[in-house]
């Protein structure tokens, strides 16, 4: 990934993995790339939530990709 991807605008959206009765997943923008990649740090300590990225490029960021540049 470019480094100046990680400056541009990205939606985060995290997924409950609770039953159907849970309300849909909303995104939230965030202004940068780097702001949801730590939002999405902070849900995935919770194994009941899946976040999931996707960059103004287009590109969907997996809760896998995310642990995987967070380490």
């Amino acid at each position: 990934m470019e480094t100046e991807a990680l400056e541009r605008p990205a939606d985060l959206t995290i997924w409950r993995t609770a039953p159907a009765s849970a309300p849909m997943a909303q995104p939230e923008r965030y202004g940068t790339l780097r702001e949801a990649i730590a939002a999405a740090a902070g849900a995935l300590t919770d194994p009941a939530k899946q976040p999931w990225i996707i960059t103004e490029e287009g590109e969907i960021l997996s809760p896998n990709w995310i642990r995987t540049y967070l380490n």
